[in-house]
């Protein structure tokens, strides 16, 4: 997709979802453009992008844990030199432990995880994503809180965890959701006060 640097892209999406709720603030309506997918009865699209579904959760991750000890026996070097190898190797293989346990701990930690990926359409009712295997529809009514940071949008609905929408200027979509889930104009950040 040739992003520029995140900032960038941030501030990108903040200065068109400001001329956005400006067009919304003089009185401009969001416009139906046409789709192949199915709509209901009083509903239509106002557009569609290449997205990403991201949930925010946590995840079963392992660690292969090794372990090491002591050699009883001779070695060429002797008995001393097999227990110096026993020992060092005894000691990787804790350090080495410690560092698998840490990265699984981190795999495993609550964070941002996708789910599908493919084209997202915004309707007057919902969002509806076109994903590998299947469609994901996200009623308006089924989301009980919102946000965007200019990098996803971020719905909290009802009967799942946290849920990210990662597409091109999340802020021009977030601007556009509220106005036609809720009739209100939201305005992004100043795109100058990003640091």
């Amino acid at each position: 997709m040739g992003y520029p640097d995140a900032a960038n892209r941030i501030r990108q999406s903040r200065i068109l979802g400001r001329e956005l709720a400006a067009a919304f603030t003089r009185g401009v309506e969001p416009q139906a453009v046409d789709v192949q997918m199915a709509l209901q009865r009083d509903e239509f699209c106002v557009g569609h992008s290449a997205a990403l579904l991201l949930y925010y959760t946590d995840a079963e991750a392992e660690y292969l844990k090794k372990s090491g000890g002591y050699v009883i026996g001779s070695s060429p070097g002797g008995f001393a030199l097999g227990a110096i190898f026993s020992a060092a190797k005894f000691t990787s293989n804790v350090v080495g432990n410690q560092v698998r346990k840490s990265r699984a701990a981190r795999e495993a930690a609550p964070q941002w995880r996708p789910v599908d990926q493919g084209t997202i359409y915004l309707t007057n009712r919902r969002f509806a994503l076109q994903g590998q295997a299947q469609w994901h529809d996200l009623w308006f009514e089924n989301i009980r809180m919102s946000d965007c940071d200019g990098r996803i949008i971020r719905l909290e609905m009802v009967g799942s965890p946290p849920l990210g929408l990662e597409t091109i200027n999340p802020d021009w979509w977030f601007v556009m959701f509220n106005k036609l889930a809720y009739g209100k104009v939201v305005m992004p950040p100043d795109p100058d006060l990003f640091a």
